[in-house]
């Protein structure tokens, strides 16, 4: 008879009981005892480490993104030109057998795009003020698409006339210059002429692409005006830039491209985007090991303060452990009172962190109202990333190291004897 009551205990306690138990403390009335500050002390860390965590990689990987677009739009993803550009950053020299070269690199390469380049010095003329500049030559059909977004105002529409220049905003302000007005350059063709070449252009557009390496050193113009200047011939060009649409792979094409036999007769190089802003982008790779470290303390002060808490519940909750201990309840059973706590506080922290991330990412990500120093960080204001990867992937991590944790926590809880808790 004693067997079969002791079997009929364990079946319904292993059914319905644990829960049962664990809505009715969660519903006690007493809420002086030092469990509930504590729990409440644990929802506060499990909020504020998910919040955190979400915050910080969806921050972190929004300025990765942010800073590499801007990077890929500005720059081409390879450029080809000859040593003494590449050692520069100035495409001033021309390529010899430009034609030969051009048709070789398309031939082995016919799906990546190309655009023709000429650079060279110039010194802007503006009421008694000066400023030393370079001068970035295009073809006619050079594409705008991803320029354009960098353009105040109407965007180009159309070719970049020899008469036209288009210039930076803090240019514009410097020399006190709008949309409209003339501006005199002056271009220096050998180290022999005493007196430069004089042209005068009028600002078409005007650009802000908050890197100022770039705003403050170049204009935009047709490179038929600089051919005409320097007597090159309309098929002499200082670079070849090359866009490519899968950037994974802008290491395989330089590698590949660097091979062919026109590099070494024609002494060329080759340079990628990588290499060229080195500095920017191994300061951005920085970026993943400062999530990681803050994710990291996030969540380990979460589980933390959730553990403290329910081991002062377990504490508080012992006489009660050895009344069901010795009525036949298994540990297992036991835990579970105790891993539903655990969950309930969790998911308390979780859910409003949450919604409070979501919501600040959309309107900051709509009206930018946290503004950041582009000097330092290349955008003006913080950009939220919303991916769905990153979002369910952190709370499902946060879950799945909670639940093991708590699971261990829970082996404690097989050193109290009925004996014992029953006569604490």
């Amino acid at each position: 008879m004693s067997i079969n009551k002791s079997v009929f205990l364990n079946k319904t306690f292993n059914l319905n009981l644990p829960f049962f138990i664990y809505r009715k403390l969660r519903t006690s009335n007493d809420k002086s005892n030092i469990s509930s500050r504590i729990i409440k002390i644990a929802v506060i860390s499990v909020f504020l480490g998910v919040f955190v965590s979400l915050s910080a990689i969806s921050i972190g990987k929004g300025l990765q993104l942010a800073i590499k677009d801007k990077l890929y739009s500005l720059s081409p993803d390879i450029v080809v030109s000859t040593y003494e550009n590449n050692s520069r950053g100035i495409a001033s020299e021309k390529i010899n057998n430009f034609e030969f070269i051009e048709s070789e690199i398309k031939a082995a390469f016919p799906s990546l795009q190309f655009e023709n380049i000429i650079e060279k010095p110039t010194l802007i003329s503006n009421n008694n003020s000066f400023e030393t500049v370079i001068f970035r030559g295009v073809s006619d059909g050079y594409n705008f698409d991803d320029f354009n977004k960098f353009i105040i105002g109407p965007k180009i529409i159309d070719i970049i006339t020899n008469q036209e220049i288009i210039i930076s905003k803090s240019l514009s302000d410097k020399l006190e210059i709008l949309v409209g007005h003339n501006l005199t350059l002056y271009f220096k063709v050998n180290n022999n002429q005493r007196i430069p070449n004089l042209r005068s252009y009028t600002v078409k557009h005007v650009f802000d692409t908050d890197f100022p390496d770039f705003d403050s050193n170049y204009i935009i113009g047709n490179l038929g005006t600089l051919q005409n200047i320097y007597k090159w011939d309309t098929n002499d060009f200082a670079n070849i830039e090359i866009s490519v649409d899968d950037k994974s792979k802008i290491f395989e094409i330089e590698k590949s491209m660097s091979s062919l036999k026109s590099f070494e007769k024609n002494n060329l190089s080759i340079k990628t985007i990588q290499s060229k802003y080195d500095n920017i982008f191994s300061w951005i790779s920085i970026f993943d090991f400062n999530i990681f470290i803050i994710n990291s303390l996030m969540i380990i002060v979460a589980i933390i303060s959730v553990i403290i808490s329910l081991f002062i519940l377990i504490f508080e909750r012992i006489k009660m452990i050895g009344i069901l201990s010795s009525m036949g309840s298994t540990n297992k059973s036991l835990s579970k009172i105790f891993l539903y706590q655990g969950f309930e506080i969790i998911l308390k922290g979780m859910l409003p962190a949450n919604i409070l991330f979501l919501t600040i990412s959309i309107i900051q990500n709509s009206y930018g109202l946290i503004k950041l120093n582009p000097d330092d960080y290349y955008v003006e204001s913080i950009p939220f990333i919303l991916d769905p990867l990153y979002i369910i992937s952190l709370n499902l991590i946060f879950i799945l190291i909670s639940s093991i944790i708590l699971s261990i926590t829970f082996v404690s809880i097989t050193r109290f004897t009925p004996k014992l808790n029953i006569n604490s």
